[in-house]
């Protein structure tokens, strides 16, 4: 396997191929520590969380779930206690979202199994490779994120 950053034909060498198995591994280690909780459905209880009620469009953005998963994971989350949606009674065509005592003691579980599973990167890579990935990482997403619909 080469290190070149540019793309030469093989799979095995495509940034975004390596990418998804990163990816898949993460999601793996998370799945390991918390069977019953998806990251965008943690990533949901954690902003609720630290902003309290939203509105779905704004928790969308915060979460940085695309609002077409988002109705649906809200809805189990319903489903499961953790979270409320009510209409506010100052627009009727927002939806507020509020977490539930159940949802917050999830969410501080779920900001633990994060933390493990953190740990477990860090050990593979070490504090300073696993900082520069994370920088890396949230400066291709916030790319992503501009080019988004809205």
């Amino acid at each position: 396997m080469t290190t070149g950053a540019r793309y030469d034909g093989t799979l095995e060498d495509g940034m975004a191929h390596q990418l998804r198995r990163a990816s898949q591994a993460v999601n793996a280690s998370w799945q390991q520590r918390s069977g019953d909780l998806t990251p965008p459905q943690f990533a949901v209880l954690h902003v609720l969380g630290e902003h309290g009620d939203l509105d779905q469009k704004t928790l969308g953005s915060l979460a940085a779930v695309d609002r077409s998963t988002l109705t649906p994971l809200l809805d189990r989350l319903v489903a499961r206690g953790l979270i409320t949606k009510s209409t506010d009674p100052h627009n009727r065509r927002r939806q507020l979202v509020t977490l539930t005592p159940a949802g917050h003691e999830r969410a501080a579980l779920g900001r633990r199994q994060a933390q493990e599973t953190s740990r477990w990167i860090e050990e593979l890579l070490g504090p300073e490779r696993l900082a520069t990935l994370t920088l890396l990482l949230k400066e291709l997403g916030d790319a992503g994120r501009d080019q988004q619909p809205q």
